[in-house]
C-alpha cells in the first residue's frame, strides 16, 4: 500500500506524536509498504529529504499573520492532496484539525480513503483546543458553535484511531461513529528498549554519575508536571545521598525550570540535558522512570521506559492507566499531587527488591501486550479495511486485548 502522513510538524521537531509517526511510517517501509510524509516547511530546513528511510515532504508553508496562516495552510495541504491524489491508497491524518479538515472536505475531489488519530483526550486533547480556539474562517462564528459544526465534518472520515480506552469514550462521546473508531495502542521496539547488562558500563559512556538516577523524559511544557516533579524531589534530593534527576527533552519551561534549578541550589542534582539522539541507553542507565504530566495519550516514553526494565512512577491519566497495572509493572499517583508523587517515587529509591520486581514485570508486561509489530499488524488491517471500501471497520483486530 502507499500510504501518505500529514503532520503538522516532523522531524527535527520531536515530540510523542513526531516519533509515534516516524515508529510507525518505519515499520511500514520495513514490510514493504511505501510511505510520503508531508508536514509543515520553516525557513532554513529542507523542502524534501530522506530521515532515517522516511520520505518527508516539506509542502505545508504559512504565512504567519493573522488569518492568512490558516488560510494559507490549508491552501498548502489541498496542494498536497492534489498532487498525490493518482498515488496514495490511503491518508494518515495525526490531528484534528486542519489537515484532517482539507483531508475530509476534499474527498470527493481525491477519492482517496482518510484515517485520522487524535494525539489524546483530555485538556490537551484535539477535542478540547477546538473548543478554546475558533476555527474560522473554516466556520466563522463562537468557537463552540463552529467547533461542533468542525467535528461533525471530521466525523465522516473512514476510520479513527484511538491510543487509549479515555480518547476513544472521548471521540464516541462527541459523536463520532463507535464502529469506526479502532483502539490501537501504541508499540515499542522490544529489542531496540531493553535492559542492560551492566549499567555502570552505560553510565560511563554516557558521562553519568554513579548513584541513584531517577530520569524524566518529554517537553519541558505545562502540559508535562514538570513544577510537581520538581516540588516532590526537592525534599528526595536533600535527604538521598547521591540522587540524581535527569531530564531530557526541551521546551518553553527550560528557563523557568532552570532558574527554579539555581535557586534551590540543585543544578548539580536535577540535570537538564536536553534533546538526545538515542533514549534508550539513558533508559538503560536509570533506576527509576517518572512521567508526572498532566494530559497524555499512550506516551511512548513510558512504553520505552517500562521495555528497557524500569520501574516506573506516572499520572493516572490517559494511556498511562492502560499501560501501568498499578502496584504490579509500576506506580500511579494522581495528577498534579507532589506529595503522592514524592512517596511513590521514595517507595522505589527505598527497596531494590520491589524495583526489581516492578522493572521485570513491566517489561514482560510490555513485551505480551505493546510490541512494535502488534502495532503495525493493526494499522496495517485498519488502512486494508478503508481501502477496500468496507462499509465499517469496526472487524479490524483493535488492540483491546491490551487493555488492563
Amino acid at each position: 500500500m502507499r500510504i501518505l502522513f500529514l503532520i503538522a510538524q516532523f522531524h527535527p521537531i520531536v515530540g510523542g506524536a513526531e516519533r509515534h509517526a516516524q515508529t510507525l511510517a518505519r515499520g511500514l517501509i520495513h514490510r514493504g509498504h511505501e510511505v510520503v510524509v508531508v508536514t509543515r516547511w520553516r525557513k532554513g530546513w529542507a523542502q524534501r529529504e530522506t530521515i532515517d528511510g522516511v520520505p518527508i515532504r516539506r509542502g505545508i508553508w504559512t504565512l504567519d499573520f493573522g488569518l492568512l496562516y490558516p488560510l494559507t495552510y490549508a491552501a498548502s495541504v489541498m496542494r498536497a492532496l492534489l498532487q498525490h491524489r493518482n498515488w496514495a491508497d490511503v491518508i494518515h491524518v495525526t490531528n484534528i484539525y486542519l489537515e484532517a479538515f482539507v483531508a475530509i472536505a476534499m474527498r470527493r475531489w481525491h477519492g482517496i480513503p482518510v484515517v485520522v488519530r487524535p494525539a489524546c483526550a483530555g485538556y490537551y486533547g484535539d477535542l478540547a483546543r477546538l473548543e478554546r480556539f475558533r476555527v474560522w474562517p473554516v466556520y466563522p462564528g463562537p468557537a463552540r458553535i463552529s467547533s461542533r459544526k468542525f467535528v461533525r465534518l471530521i466525523a465522516r472520515a473512514d476510520a479513527f484511531v484511538a491510543n487509549s480506552q479515555e480518547l476513544r469514550g472521548e471521540l464516541v462521546g462527541a459523536g463520532f461513529p463507535a464502529d469506526r473508531v479502532l483502539q490501537i495502542p501504541n508499540g515499542v521496539d522490544v529489542d531496540r528498549f531493553r535492559p542492560a547488562s551492566d549499567v555502570a558500563d552505560v553510565r560511563t559512556a554516557l558521562n553519568l554519575p554513579p548513584g541513584p538516577l531517577v530520569v524524566c523524559i518529554g517537553r519541558l511544557d505545562p502540559q508535562k508536571g514538570l513544577d510537581t516533579l520538581l516540588t516532590a524531589v526537592e525534599p528526595l534530593l536533600r535527604r538521598t545521598p547521591g540522587l540524581r534527576v535527569l531530564l531530557l527533552g526541551d521546551g518553553p519551561l527550560r528557563g523557568d525550570l532552570e532558574a527554579r534549578i539555581r535557586r534551590a541550589e540543585l543544578a548539580d542534582r536535577i540535570l537538564l540535558n536536553g534533546v538526545v539522539a538515542d533514549v534508550a541507553p539513558y533508559l538503560r542507565s536509570a533506576d527509576v522512570f517518572v512521567l508526572p504530566s498532566v494530559g497524555e495519550g499512550m506516551p511512548n516514553a513510558l512504553l520505552e521506559a517500562m521495555a528497557s526494565g524500569l520501574p516506573c512512577v506516572a499520572s493516572a491519566i490517559g494511556g498511562c492507566r492502560d499501560v501501568i497495572r498499578d502496584g504490579r509493572t509500576g506506580l500511579l499517583v494522581p495528577p498534579g499531587n507532589a506529595v503522592a508523587l514524592r512517596e511513590a517515587l521514595e517507595q522505589l529509591l527505598q527497596s531494590q527488591a520491589l524495583a526489581d520486581r516492578m522493572g521485570a514485570a513491566a517489561r514482560e508486561d510490555v513485551v505480551a501486550r505493546f510490541g512494535l509489530e502488534r502495532m503495525l499488524d493493526r494499522y496495517e488491517a485498519c488502512y486494508r479495511a478503508v481501502k477496500e471500501g468496507r462499509p465499517s471497520a469496526s472487524d479490524v483486530a483493535d488492540g483491546s486485548d491490551a487493555w488492563p
